[in-house]
């Protein structure tokens, strides 16, 4: 039996994520995978909704920072509070 998903995978799964490029936005697929949510932009652009650049092809890990409430994401391996 799986176990349900912290709220804030789900949030953030319903909500969804997209990478901002020209002016357009490109959806991205998000995959829950223990405590993070790894996604991998198939154009280079900014994540939306938390505005962190992102480059085709570099995978980028979203965890929650349990302690100050926040999203961090992980984009070509430097970490951001979002």
């Amino acid at each position: 039996m799986d176990s349900p998903l912290p709220v804030w995978q789900t949030a953030l799964l319903t909500q969804g994520c997209q990478v901002k490029s020209g002016g357009q936005f490109f959806p991205l697929e998000l995959q829950p995978v223990g405590d993070c949510i790894f996604c991998n932009p198939t154009v280079s652009g900014a994540l939306m909704p938390f505005n962190v650049d992102v480059i085709m092809g570099q995978p980028v890990i979203i965890t929650w920072d349990n302690e100050l409430s926040r999203y961090v994401v992980n984009a070509g391996g430097v970490p951001e509070a979002a």
